[in-house]
Formats: structure tokens, C-alpha cells, sequence
């Protein structure tokens, strides 16, 4: 459950700490006091996008945190897979923001990505507002809505894994499936690339290795010249004498030292030393520079001609010998499936059809599951609406089958209702009004109590366009959900509402040293009955608005 939100620079909210209890928590204050800065501080916990805009004006940074305690095994499996310890039972969500725009996530002061905040958030906490009531309106998720209910994710992953299979066969079926003339055109295209390919027979570092020798080749000439010199000067000089022929002459004169200077032999075998290396270095030079090259055009336009080779295979097939290769590989294997066609295709028919007919199977398994659930699902928000004034409700849901496979299978759902009386029943985005969608919402979330484990359901003004006897009742639902188990916080201007609360906070904003700021304090009993008064007579609390509110608070059990 939600403990404690500490929110810091956001928007009008300087520093608060919102502290809700452990059953139905209402949050009440006049318009622009700052509720919806509390949801949308949530709303951060919980992975929305942090823009700048939030960031209370003149600060650079902001900063929320969200601490649950008490949280549920399932929480704390799901937080250990994704590599977060939790401690006693307990997680501490962070989100920070910049004026640049930049957000940091953490959860027990580890960084995490947004999206395993997002993920493990989604674990404790729901905001439902008027967003997702509208999210009924959208036919593309009634299924998702009753699949949440049949428990059918087993045979769903199996079904997904089967309609990838299914997608790749047919896209292979498709790429051989030419007419005869086209099929002869793109098979000779093919054996044309591999033919020019294997002429060239690319070498992996050919080019660089080319390049190389092309470089030795156009500077031949002064290559030769000073390899001569080198070799002259260190080794062998028919005209003078080399650097070796001098060391030579040292060491001989130090040996003759050897018993007069202490480290004549030392000496020596150091000057030894240094002319092998000399002699090494000048047989060396000779070698590599000792090209041969008695026409040097002709070599130079054997190596272009070879490098235009490669840089034309590269523009057409790939840009290194690697991807060259790989074209290659590939174009080898569609030859080989195209000349081969038809016996592949009739392979790949049957394999199809061995994979639709266990999609069929395992869609059928599904589709039971969508109906069975379907029955109980529709009684059970029928129930709940009749409760919250809509006795005449008939609400449906509709698993029709499709003709052929879906990502989700074969079966098409739609929720559809009637609120009045001898209306044929109909698409929710025909005729439900914005009241009937929260508490088409509402019953949802009652009908799924026991079903779905999320610890904290938050709902953001639910009383919109709803009566005031209706609001009583939903205060109702509210608060038997609440005595299931589940923390339940509640934006709401419905006095039938807040009376009904196990803890009222409220939220106010006052002017402090010409800035506006935003808090919140838990209300006693009698400042309970106090706010009620006020949100049903307005700012001025009369005798009359007073008994009105305390006898909401009896009947609410307060």
C-alpha cells in the first residue's frame, strides 16, 4: 500500500508529504487547490512522461517519491526478477526532473529504466480517471478488459507463438509463388549476381592489402634508391666502409683491451650485439624494397583494375566483403527455394495448414474461456450497475467469431448495454454518457476485486455528471472494495462521497511571501463534517448545511 507521497517543487506544491490510510482515502478542496497535482505526481511514479512544464516556476529541478509498504508477494517475486531487493516489504519509488528536460528514475535508490518503474508500478497502484473511462468507449479493448477475467494468458502466449510461425511460412510461400515467366527472369537475375561475385572472389583486407602495394609500386623508383643507400651505409660498401665494417673494427680493438679495461668484453659483445641488429635491419630493408619491378605501369594497372573489381561488388552487393558474402549466402538460398519451388511449396502449404489447424485448436480453448467469462462477467456488472442506478440496464458482452485469425485469436468482443426500457442494446460509444462510463468503470473495477491484486486503486473525480444519490452509492463501492483489502484514494467534489471516508485529507493553497503554494493536513472528525458542509452549501456553512453533513457522515458510518 501507499504510504508516503513527498512531492517536491511541483507545480504549486513547494515540499508535501501525503500520507492516505490503509482503507478509503478522499482527497476534497476547492477547484485549483492542487488535487490534480497530487494525481499527476502519481501519475509520475507510475511512468508518465515528465515534462518541464511541471517543475514549480523558478526552480530547475523537481523531485516525487512514492514509499509502499506491506506489499504482496506477487510484488515482491515480480520486483526480484527484475533485480530489485526489496527491503522488509518495502519499495521506495523516486522520479526526478529537470528544467532540461532530463528525468531520473529509481526505485530503493538503485536507477532503473522507465520502463521497469512503469512495470513494477504497475503491480501496486492504478489511477483510473477520466481517460480511462473513456478507454470503454474503444471496442479494440473489450478484449483485453475480459481477458484480464478468463485467465487465458497460457493459451494466448501459445497462440501468439503460433501466428508469428504462421506469418513467417506464408511470407515464404509468397516470395516463390511467381508465374512461370517471372520466376525464369528472377532466376536468372540471381544466378547473374552470384556468377559476378565469385568471378571477383572477394578476399577479407584485399583492398587494404591492394592499396598497400599499390603505394610501394608508384614510389618504386625512390624506394629503390634509398634501400641501396641504407644498405650501403650499414652493411655492405664496395666503396667505403660501412657502419658494421667500423663496429667490426671496435670490437677487435677491445678485445685486444681485454685484462687492461675492466669492461672491455663487455663492451664488445655490446658492440656485437649492435651490428647483427644492423645487419638484420639492412637484409631487411633490402628484402622488402627489392620489388623486382621491371615495368611498373603494367602492375599499377593490374591493381586498379582489381580494385575497381572490388569497389563495383561493394556499390552492388554490400559495403565490406562480409556483406558481400552474406548476399551471396542469400541469394544461393532463394535460388536454391525458386528451382525448388515447387516441392517447397508444397511443403510449406502442409506446414501451414499443420500450424492452422493447432491455432484452431488452442483458439477454441481460448474462445470457451472469453465466453464462459463473458456470462459471469456481464451478470456480475450488471449487478454492480443496477446498484448504482441503473436498474434498467442490460449490459452484454458479445464474443462473436471472426473468419479468420487474429493476434488474439478468432473471436471479436464488444461490450454493449441498454440503459432504458425497450432500447435495443448497443455500443457503449453510442449511448453511454460520461456518469454511465464511470460507473460502467466502477463496476468493473468491483466485478475484477477479486480477480485483479493491485493494492492501491486511485480514482480521480468519478462522481463526474452523477447525482447526488448515485455518488452515495458509489461511496458505498468505494468503500466495500476498500474493506476487501485494497487502499482506495478518491478525488471527489461529491459530499455523499467524502462522507463516507475512513480519512479525509484536504488540500488548500495559500499565499506565502507573494508565492502560492499548495498543502495538505488530514481532517479531524469534526473538520470532516465541517468540509462536507462546505462542498454541499458552498463557502458559507449554515445550520441547515451542518446537519445535512452530519447526518451524511452517520449514514456513511462515520
Amino acid at each position: 500500500m501507499l504510504k508516503e507521497l513527498c512531492i517536491h517543487n511541483i507545480a504549486i506544491i513547494k515540499d508535501e508529504c501525503v500520507c492516505p490510510g490503509d482503507a478509503l482515502t478522499v482527497l476534497t478542496g476547492e477547484t485549483g487547490a492542487g488535487k490534480s497535482i497530487i494525481i499527476d505526481s502519481v501519475g509520475l511514479i507510475i511512468g508518465a512522461r515528465a515534462s518541464r512544464e511541471l517543475i514549480r516556476g523558478g526552480e530547475s529541478k523537481a523531485m516525487v517519491s512514492a514509499l509502499f509498504e506491506d506489499i504482496s508477494e506477487e510484488a515482491v517475486l515480480f520486483a526480484e526478477e527484475l533485480g530489485i531487493e526489496t527491503e522488509g516489504g518495502a519499495l521506495l519509488f523516486q522520479r526526478n526532473i529537470t528544467d532540461k528536460g532530463g528525468s531520473v528514475a529509481r526505485i530503493n535508490g538503485r536507477t532503473v529504466p522507465l520502463s521497469i518503474m512503469r512495470d513494477l508500478a504497475a503491480k501496486l497502484i492504478h489511477i483510473h480517471g477520466q481517460h480511462t473511462g473513456q478507454s470503454l468507449l474503444n471496442e479494440e479493448s473489450h478484449i483485453v478488459f475480459l481477458d484480464a477475467f478468463a485467465d487465458c494468458e497460457t493459451e494466448k502466449e501459445e497462440y501468439a507463438k503460433l501466428y508469428r510461425q504462421m506469418l513467417s511460412v506464408k511470407k515464404r510461400i509468397a516470395e516463390i509463388s511467381y508465374d512461370e515467366q517471372e520466376k525464369a527472369r528472377t532466376v536468372e537475375l540471381l544466378k547473374y549476381q552470384i556468377k559476378d561475385i565469385d568471378a571477383v572472389n572477394p578476399r577479407e583486407g584485399e583492398e587494404e592489402e591492394l592499396k598497400r602495394k599499390r603505394t610501394k609500386v608508384q614510389n618504386a623508383e625512390k624506394i629503390g634508391k634509398h634501400a641501396k643507400l641504407i644498405y650501403r651505409a650499414l652493411y655492405q660498401n664496395e666503396k667505403g666502409v660501412s657502419a658494421c665494417d667500423l663496429i667490426e673494427k671496435a670490437e677487435e680493438s677491445l678485445s685486444s683491451l681485454e685484462g687492461v679495461l675492466n669492461e672491455a668484453t663487455v663492451f664488445a659483445e655490446t658492440l656485437a650485439d649492435f651490428r647483427y641488429r644492423l645487419e638484420d635491419i639492412a637484409e631487411t630493408i633490402r628484402k622488402e624494397c627489392d620489388m623486382g619491378i621491371k615495368n611498373p605501369s603494367e602492375i599499377l594497372d593490374r591493381i586498379e583494375e582489381r580494385l575497381d573489381h572490388l569497389q563495383r561488388l561493394r556499390k552492388k552487393y554490400g559495403g565490406t566483403v562480409e556483406e558481400i558474402k552474406k548476399y551471396r549466402e542469400r541469394m544461393v538460398a532463394k535460388l536454391h527455394d525458386l528451382e525448388q519451388s515447387g516441392e517447397l511449396s508444397e511443403d510449406l502449404e502442409n506446414e501451414l495448414t499443420e500450424i492452422r489447424g493447432e491455432m484452431k485448436r488452442i483458439a477454441a480453448q481460448i474462445t470457451k474461456k472469453r465466453r464462459s467469462a463473458a456470462e459471469y462477467l456481464q451478470e456480475k456488472i450488471t449487478e454492480e450497475l443496477v446498484f448504482l442506478d441503473m436498474e434498467k440496464v442490460r449490459f452484454r458482452i458479445e464474443v462473436t467469431n471472426l473468419r479468420e485469425f487474429s493476434p488474439n485469436g478468432v473471436d471479436k468482443v464488444a461490450f454493449t448495454v441498454s440503459a432504458n426500457p425497450g432500447e435495443p442494446l448497443q455500443p457503449l460509444s453510442k449511448v453511454a454518457s460520461g456518469g454511465e462510463l464511470s460507473r460502467m468503470m466502477l463496476a468493473l473495477r468491483c466485478a475484477f476485486a477479486d480477480k485483479e491484486h493491485t493494492e492501491t486503486l486511485i480514482f480521480d473525480e468519478i462522481d463526474t455528471g452523477i447525482s447526488g444519490r448515485t455518488s452515495h452509492k458509489i461511496g458505498i463501492k468505494l468503500h466495500e472494495v476498500a474493506q476487501k483489502g485494497t487502499q482506495v484514494i478518491c478525488v471527489t467534489h461529491s459530499p455523499q462521497i467524502a462522507a463516507v471516508a475512513d480519512e479525509h485529507l484536504f488540500v488548500s493553497k495559500t499565499e506565502t511571501e507573494g508565492r502560492t503554494e499548495s498543502s495538505v493536513r488530514i481532517l479531524s472528525a469534526d473538520e470532516h463534517i465541517q468540509e462536507v458542509a462546505r462542498i454541499i452549501g458552498g463557502a458559507k456553512i449554515t445550520e441547515q448545511t451542518l446537519a445535512a453533513a452530519k447526518e451524511l457522515c452517520t449514514v456513511g458510518g462515520n
